[in-house]
């Protein structure tokens, strides 16, 4: 890890460096983002306003947005942004949930941190920090901070603590290791702020978004496990989170995006069945059949793929549907077979 440590520094020295978030950027992704970004701050031989530093992301989320304002820190939200020659991806797992140039992409120096599933995008990293055992990408962000000896000022570890606890689902899932370094971060914090500033009342259009995706919802049975299967025209994967939590042991839903010609298929799971199939293989596996880019964690995953022109929006959807489902069948006949 020291080694890690010493070739992450010379590309936090950089004077020029944008750090990406994907798509809808989650408190996982901002939080860790800002932690990159100081930590750059950090190692600069300049004052960093000389510095070039930006963090930027196509969308962020309304929660995101919060706290972001709570810390008086600011994102970038754009599409295609200019890339400069030390590039950040930050809680990324595939490279269709960022917007950018991939021929300028090429020409930097790539650099992910994340703690998703490993997927082809480590291909093309120069350098990368990848630990699928963290419970969230702040919670490696803060690991760093203490490898390194630097203890981040108060409004940079709200941002973490606001991440750890968001991809932990409040901790519902969080490790030994998660509480340790929590710890190490809560010094002169009240965790009531931090709690308060992760519950923000649900946007309208997520809710309603929620209830057409339930109410369009087709069920089936494969291998004594019930399997939905549904679509929206935005929040999938809050959709299929919700899904699994009135009762589906996997849900699939698929938003087909008309402007980007592009299908987002999000796919979530109860635990039990993740330990048999990670979902961020299967929406791997699905992805390259469908020429996307896909990956993710156990028991919550999603894919990016083209929409082929010639098929209407729910010729679309159904072929997409149908290849998750034949993918899955797959993975569940192999894993009997083992």
């Amino acid at each position: 890890m020291k080694k890690k440590i010493e070739i992450l520094k010379d590309y936090l020295k950089n004077d020029d460096i944008i750090f990406l978030c994907h798509h809808n950027a989650d408190p996982d992704a901002v939080g860790a983002a800002i932690g990159l970004k100081q930590l750059a701050n950090s190692f600069s031989k300049k004052k960093s306003k000389e510095k070039n530093l930006k963090i930027s992301a196509d969308s962020v989320s309304k929660l995101s947005r919060s706290i972001l304002k709570e810390l008086n820190e600011k994102i970038e939200i754009i599409e295609y942004p200019k890339l400069p020659k030390t590039v950040f991806l930050v809680d990324t797992s595939s490279i269709n949930q960022v917007t950018v140039n991939s021929e300028e992409l090429t020409n930097s120096d790539v650099i992910l941190i994340d703690h998703h599933k490993k997927t082809d995008l480590i291909n093309f990293c120069k350098f990368y920090i990848v630990d699928e055992n963290s419970t969230s990408t702040c919670e490696i962000v803060a690991n760093l901070f203490r490898e390194m000896k630097i203890y981040p000022p108060k409004n940079i570890r709200i941002g973490l603590l606001c991440g750890i606890l968001y991809d932990t689902k409040h901790l519902k899932i969080a490790k030994e290791s998660t509480f340790n370094i929590l710890s190490w971060l809560m010094k002169d914090i009240s965790f009531q702020k931090v709690l308060y500033l992760l519950s923000q009342e649900s946007d309208p259009s997520k809710r309603i978004a929620h209830l057409k995706a339930c109410s369009r919802m087709e069920l089936m049975e494969l291998d004594s496990y019930t399997i939905a299967i549904s679509h929206a025209s935005s929040h999938e994967a809050s959709c299929a989170k919700t899904i699994v939590s009135i009762g589906a042991d996997i849900a699939f839903v698929v938003a087909a995006r008309k402007r980007d010609r592009e299908i987002r298929i999000s796919v979530r799971s109860r635990k039990a069945i993740s330990k048999k199939i990670h979902m961020g293989a299967l929406m791997e596996k699905v992805a390259k059949i469908l020429d996307g880019q896909g990956g993710g964690h156990a028991e919550a995953a999603g894919l990016n793929a083209p929409w082929n022109k010639e098929k209407t929006k729910e010729e679309a959807v159904e072929s997409v549907l149908s290849v998750c489902i034949k993918s899955l069948e797959e993975e569940l006949s192999g894993v009997e077979n083992v």
